[in-house]
């Protein structure tokens, strides 16, 4: 075997922006980022308030009103809500079902929204039931309101207090609009980058297909989807249709809403298969023409690439590591070791990390040279997660696109439809 090398580089991960007209307001910690200067959009939020309905069963008085003095006043290392983001979170009503059955959840959802008017609605259960769980996602939603989930071992377990509510509060605040924070771009380039995937329903039998838009420094626009469409192979060419057709319309609604992009960057977030969203992207730009450059990315988390750093105990490499396989192809090291609070690198979990191969295709018409910016730019992207604190270190347009199929499996893609129409949600992370 004849041996071959390759070369590769430190990515340092860049600053986290927490005001778009300031770039002193910087940090590279998103919580003491927060703490600082408040999230990114606090003055362009429109809110005064963000309300919300709490709905929990009789059985758990106790955790509900944990659950309403944590977010509001604050529990241990965890200041509250409105101390993090700068802006109340007011409780409208707390209503008590008596048991947890759909008929009166739906009821008692309904009524809230008539009446109560909510921006986001809370529901605590007293464990995981996923039959209940999808009736409250898939009303909700459908009735283009977001919602948070809570169980109730979460709202016992003491010790985890704080940082469960800490995560709860990021994801509300980013559920009925808000941005949190963005990524400090080198980048002043006036571009667009989307995130193309699908999901299947449990039986494989519906196909969904989304898209979501970020600014180039990562801040979240729209999510789009398509109605659920049966998975018939030799249909598969009307879903490539209407997929392409969903890319120019949401496309050109950006282009109306916000602003014309020079460029447009998409990260395809799966396997390209029978499906080939590519060729629905390609056929999108090529109609949207105006001489835009484009550059599609494929971004693989289930390479069988591994990278190992035999230098360290672990052979866990630094988070940030870049390798170069070829022209067109770089391995991104996301999950690797990075410096705790002592300066002694670690990895929070254990098992072997998945290496993020990232590739461009050879029918973009972004000039070669810029392949490497991009993926620095997707390994920035890995810093906009607001899922938690602590979350899974993906890109988000990768991780963005889990989550949405992650609901579509748990709620039931025959159930979307009417999600997907909702043009409300658009621009709000209710999928997180």
């Amino acid at each position: 075997m004849n041996d071959f090398f390759l070369t590769g580089e430190q990515l340092n991960p860049p600053p986290l922006r927490f005001n778009p007209s300031s770039l002193q307001s910087r940090h590279q910690n998103a919580r003491q980022g927060l703490k600082i200067y408040g999230p990114y959009d606090a003055q362009r939020l429109n809110k005064e308030t963000i309300r919300f309905t709490l709905i929990y069963p009789a059985s758990l008085q106790i955790e509900h009103q944990t659950l309403i003095t944590g977010l509001t006043d604050g529990v241990g290392a965890f200041s509250g809500f409105k101390s993090l983001f700068r802006i109340p979170l007011e409780l409208v009503s707390a209503r008590r079902i008596n048991n947890e059955e759909p008929v009166e959840i739906e009821q008692t959802m309904r009524d809230a929204l008539q009446n109560d008017r909510p921006d986001l609605v809370i529901t605590v259960m007293t464990a995981k039931n996923p039959e209940l769980y999808a009736k409250v996602k898939s009303f909700l939603l459908g009735n283009g309101v977001p919602s948070q989930v809570i169980t109730a071992e979460h709202l016992r377990n003491h010790q985890m207090l704080p940082w469960t509510l800490e995560n709860i509060s990021l994801q509300i605040y980013a559920k009925i609009g808000g941005t949190p924070w963005t990524v400090v771009s080198p980048s002043q380039r006036n571009e667009l980058v989307i995130g193309v995937s699908r999901a299947m329903d449990k039986k494989r039998k519906l196909v969904v297909g989304f898209i979501t838009f970020f600014t180039h420094d990562g801040d979240y626009q729209y999510l789009y989807s398509l109605a659920p469409r049966p998975v018939e192979w030799d249909r598969l060419d009307e879903y490539r249709v209407a997929m392409s057709d969903l890319i120019y319309n949401a496309y050109r609604e950006y282009e109306r809403k916000v602003n014309k992009p020079s460029t447009v960057i998409v990260h395809v977030c799966k396997r390209p298969g029978r499906f080939r969203e590519v060729d629905a992207v390609q056929k999108a730009i090529e109609k949207i023409g105006d001489g835009i450059q484009y550059a599609l990315l494929h971004l693989n988390d289930d390479t069988n690439y591994r990278l190992f750093d035999t230098t360290h105990p672990t052979y866990v490499p630094q988070s940030g590591i870049k390798v170069n396989v070829n022209d067109y192809t770089s391995l991104l090291f996301l999950d690797g070791r990075v410096p705790d609070q002592s300066g002694r690198e670690m990895r929070r979990k254990r098992g072997v990390p998945r290496v993020l191969e990232v590739n461009m295709d050879r029918r973009s018409t972004l000039p070669l040279n810029e392949f490497p910016r991009l993926v620095s730019q997707v390994f920035a992207f890995s810093r906009i997660n607001w899922r938690g604190f602590n979350a899974q270190t993906l890109p988000a347009t990768l991780n963005y696109s889990y989550l949405v199929a992650h609901l579509v499996s748990e709620i039931g893609a025959d159930n979307w439809n009417h999600i997907a129409s909702a043009g409300n949600l658009r621009d709000k992370a209710w999928f997180l």
